[in-house]
């Protein structure tokens, strides 16, 4: 099962969406994933950037800030190793 994270630093609108979109996707294409909205500027810090939204998959930094890319290219980015 993947481990998804949508990591800000407060409640903003790209962020929602951005959990959103993702949330939609894994639904859809019956990804076996944990979708996980994180707002902690701690979890920001542990991967050294400030803009937000984060996509984490695994532990790995998949795309950081705005904009937030089309939705094919967000699954791609969560099934890349």
């Amino acid at each position: 099962m993947k481990e998804i994270k949508i990591i800000s630093s407060s409640n903003c609108g790209n962020c929602e969406l951005l959990y959103n979109v993702v949330s939609t996707i894994v639904k859809s294409k019956g990804i076996d994933a944990k979708v996980e909205k994180v707002i902690d500027v701690r979890e920001l810090a542990k991967y050294g950037v400030m803009r937000t939204p984060l996509l984490v998959v695994n532990g790995k930094l998949k795309h950081v800030g705005t904009p937030i890319p089309d939705p094919q290219t967000i699954e791609e980015l969560i099934n890349q190793d």
